[in-house]
């Protein structure tokens, strides 16, 4: 049996590669990378399954399901979502993979499938498929022997810069020092080595280890730092985000609103333990990853004798041609309804773009019209003013002469 770890091997999110070391730090070595945008193209050597613990986000970009064979896989920690649907980074499909045929009996043949969510367990239990809420593989991170930093600091990780800067401003002249740190590459990773990346992530996790405590926005800093025991604060806007189901209750959470104010400010100077409850769930992920390892060990098959499904070749292919083909008219039928939608509407703004613009443009031939009658209307009524003036004045003298010559008889 070989090793082999799941990456998303063009990423920016740091988190990704945390959940990939988690993972990796089960295996007797590793063997393989399998990058998670090209399973079903995998390939080992000389037919060898390659146990890989699946824990992470799927169906992405690629039409990468099922799995090829060689990947011998544990199911834990899946989060399978619609989300991405339309957005330049994902994939224009929700949940035809699993729905029926060699993707869904694929899923089936390991049931149950540990989940990470809430809402991905109700997924697989509309189409069938046995699950169970297993935690996210970074719930079993351990604690690292490092020496402890010679000054305290606090770790914020993904906030907002409001935050950010009431945080520092809060902790001016406590002594504590702010380290802020970026939960996502500048660029995508797809350069980097897996050394190189595992590296990274092992000197984020021992930053979050020896943090007095660490305020973040993002699921996978929080949940490391529940396994690395650190003091954490959840800080978002809202938390019903279904990835954050199961794990409101396990964390420490604020409105970026009260950290703002300074109504965290105790929490950030002495910060209280965790809640525990997550513990059962870390332990229970521990004894099957242990057990799916162990299983491995001893595992002598090759690929191709443990594949489970019973569809054939011409099957599968025929299947996968099928779904492309009913997932992309699908998103065509959905998207070309709101496109005839947006060329209704674009035809209607550009007719009263255009009458707006000519009204725009007569309104500023009278505004000209105006301003220019305002002008002479004032220039006008200096000369008349000039005028009466020298009308007073003529007035005044005739008035004069007149009393000169009829006074004077």
């Amino acid at each position: 049996m070989k090793y082999g770890v799941l990456w998303r091997k063009t990423t920016k999110n740091i988190g990704d590669d945390v959940q990939s070391y988690a993972e990796s730090l089960w295996l007797p070595q590793v063997d393989y990378m399998v990058d998670i945008e090209d399973m079903e193209g995998f390939v080992a050597e000389n037919d060898e399954p390659v146990a890989t613990i699946m824990s992470a986000w799927y169906m992405w970009k690629k039409w990468n399901w099922p799995p090829s064979k060689y990947v011998y896989p544990l199911w834990i920690g899946l989060h399978y979502n619609d989300i991405q649907r339309g957005k330049p980074r994902g994939m224009p499909a929700k949940f035809e993979y699993i729905e029926d045929g060699p993707g869904k009996e694929y899923l089936k043949s390991f049931e149950p499938i540990g989940c990470r969510d809430y809402y991905t367990t109700a997924v697989l239990d509309k189409y069938g498929i046995k699950n169970y809420f297993s935690g996210c593989v970074t719930l079993t991170l351990p604690r690292r022997d490092i020496p402890k930093p010679e000054k305290e600091y606090v770790c914020l990780v993904g906030v907002t810069k409001e935050v950010e800067k009431a945080v520092k401003k809060q902790l001016k002249d406590t002594g504590l020092e702010v380290k802020v740190m970026s939960p996502t590459r500048p660029e995508p990773s797809t350069n980097l080595s897996w050394e190189e990346r595992r590296d990274e992530v092992i000197s984020y996790l021992e930053t979050y280890q020896n943090a007095k405590c660490v305020i973040t926005f993002r699921l996978h800093c929080a949940l490391p730092c529940l396994a690395l025991e650190t003091p954490v604060l959840l800080v978002r806007d809202s938390f019903k985000s279904v990835r954050f189901d199961p794990y409101r209750d396990w964390l420490h959470k604020a409105y970026p609103k009260e950290v703002i104010e300074g109504n965290f400010k105790d929490f950030i100077l002495n910060p209280p333990a965790n809640p525990d409850n997550y513990k059962a769930t870390r332990a229970e992920l521990q004894k099957t990853i242990a057990a799916f390892i162990e299983e491995a060990k001893n595992e002598t098959r090759t690929a191709t004798e443990l594949v489970r499904t019973n569809y054939t070749e011409e099957e599968f292919l025929r299947w996968k041609n099928d779904t492309m083909k009913k997932t992309l008219n699908s998103y065509y039928d959905e998207y070309w309804y709101d496109f005839k939608e947006y060329k209704a509407f674009k035809k209607e703004y550009d007719k009263l773009k255009k009458n707006y613009d000519k009204l725009k443009a007569e309104n500023e031939e009278l505004e000209a019209k105006v301003e220019k009658l305002e002008k002479k209307h004032k220039s006008d009524k200096k000369k008349l003013k000039l005028l009466n003036s020298k009308a007073v004045k003529i007035a005044l003298k005739l008035r004069a002469i007149y009393i000169k010559i009829f006074k004077g008889k």
